[in-house]
């Protein structure tokens, strides 16, 4: 078997190796019963446990109260573009468009009813995250925390008493205040396991709130009152973001984690802003540099085709940037080795020294 590399792709993302080992394993035979976990009932014991301690462990990890509920269902990120507003638009909703999947979401809610972009950075290719002033009496106000394409995530979050949350791209990065939260959602694939889950948190007292008439499938209160299991859920994908929690809970969760994520982002943000402008920051704001996306370019194409080829070479890939960006993306999930981070800093000293 080849070693493996470092891998800084966006998502399907990189996945720590114990976490691997002991879901392959479970996957083979769960508990020597000669059975995988996959081939489970969903309404059975082994995976019934699954859920619970899945639930218990997001909930300790967050500082989730008894009036959130956690919800583990299909559809990515992207399906719950349309079930936010399906569920809790009545009048108007305000949205924020800091990137691609902001806007997305924006462009998904309008057909439910009168939505307000508040704020928009799409005039300088989203290069910060826009200035905006929120109406408190809004439905709610949605924003994307963390740009994956773009490199910007928010420093602090605005208040809002329905404020709901993208985090797909940085949720267990970083200590957060749940209960400053109506809703946060994520897409499992980059942070926390595989694709095909998403991760739902949300308060109790908008469930009360959603029409019956919303069909029960695409309804957050009849999935919560199912406990996630309304449609056999994604089993497998929810026992690896089980085996992700105990893995963070082990290293001293979010605070601990967060730790490490800054120093490992800093080592990245160095090489680029000691590189006398050899890298170019696509972020323009430095407090609003992502920890989990850190996007630059080179001074043109060919090097940056070297440098992609070249990190190849040495163990590193999937560093070539989105389109509509260009240049370099390295994305530093947790499950991203430190020593990935400072390998590729190194790389990148070295790389402009040679090249200029």
């Amino acid at each position: 078997m080849s070693a493996r590399v470092f891998n800084f792709s966006a998502g399907p993302a990189t996945l720590n190796q114990s976490v691997l080992e002991a879901s392959a394993a479970a996957l083979i035979n769960y508990r020597d019963q000669g059975v995988g976990i996959a081939e489970v009932s969903h309404r059975g014991p082994e995976f019934s446990e699954v859920l619970a301690e899945a639930e218990a462990r997001c909930r300790s990890l967050l500082g989730i109260g008894d009036d959130y509920a956690v919800l583990f269902l299909q559809g990515g990120a992207t399906q719950q573009f349309e079930l936010i507003p399906m569920n809790l638009l009545r009048d108007r909703a305000e949205y924020v468009v800091s990137g691609e999947w902001a806007k997305k979401a924006a462009k998904a809610a309008a057909r439910y009813g009168t939505v307000d972009v508040i704020g928009d950075s799409s005039a300088s290719n989203f290069n910060q995250l826009p200035a905006f002033s929120a109406d408190r009496q809004a439905d709610y106000l949605h924003i994307c925390s963390n740009n994956t394409i773009y490199g910007t995530s928010y420093p602090s979050f605005p208040d809002h008493p329905c404020l709901i949350a993208d985090m797909s791209s940085e949720i267990m990065s970083r200590e957060i205040d749940v209960s400053r939260f109506a809703m946060i959602y994520a897409g499992a694939q980059k942070n926390l396991g595989p694709a095909g889950v998403v991760l739902v948190i949300i308060r109790r007292d908008l469930l009360a709130t959603i029409p019956e008439d919303v069909a029960p499938i695409f309804s957050y209160a009849a999935h919560a009152k199912a406990q996630s299991c309304l449609n056999t859920p994604p089993t497998f994908g929810i026992y690896m973001l089980l085996e992700t929690f105990r893995w963070i809970e082990a290293q001293g969760g979010l605070a601990a984690v967060e730790a490490v994520n800054r120093r490992k982002a800093q080592y990245i943000y160095d090489a680029i802003d000691h590189s006398q402008g050899f890298y170019t920051g696509t972020v323009v704001v430095p407090e609003q540099r992502s920890l989990m996306n850190i996007t630059f370019t080179l001074p043109d194409e060919a090097l940056t085709k070297a440098f992609i080829s070249q990190a190849a070479d040495r163990g590193m890939v999937a560093l070539k940037g989105y389109r509509t960006v260009g240049g370099i993306r390295a994305s530093t999930y947790n499950a991203m080795p430190e020593e990935g981070c400072l390998r590729l800093a190194q790389f990148m000293a070295e790389f402009a020294e040679t090249a200029q």
